[in-house]
């Protein structure tokens, strides 16, 4: 009983929990500027533009926006946390956990 006492009070005061809930409720919003700013300045994008990088991120968002309800909650916090690690997030990172992560 005192466990779960402790949990529940260390989920109440913990403002990553609310973050969580609400990254499963809308899709993210992302800076695609920021998202795309350095591509083709890394070994994996060499020669690709900016500007293709920001025209798959807004298909990428547009699908997103379009089909957020088609997968779990729980994909979608572990898809929208995974996008932003190593640099800045990407809706293309997003949609294709999301794609990975159905049955």
């Amino acid at each position: 009983m005192l466990t779960a006492g402790l949990v529940l009070l260390s989920l109440s005061g913990n403002p990553a929990a609310a973050s969580i809930i609400s990254i499963a409720d809308s899709p993210p919003r992302f800076d695609i500027a920021a998202s795309c700013r350095d591509v083709g300045k890394s070994g994996v994008n060499v020669g690709r533009p900016a500007s293709a990088c920001q025209g798959d991120e807004e298909r990428a968002r547009a699908q997103l926006t379009a089909r957020w309800g088609e997968f779990t909650p729980s994909a979608r916090t572990t898809c929208v946390e995974s996008a932003s690690f190593g640099g800045p997030p990407s809706y293309v990172e997003v949609l294709t956990c999301l794609e990975m992560k159905k049955p």
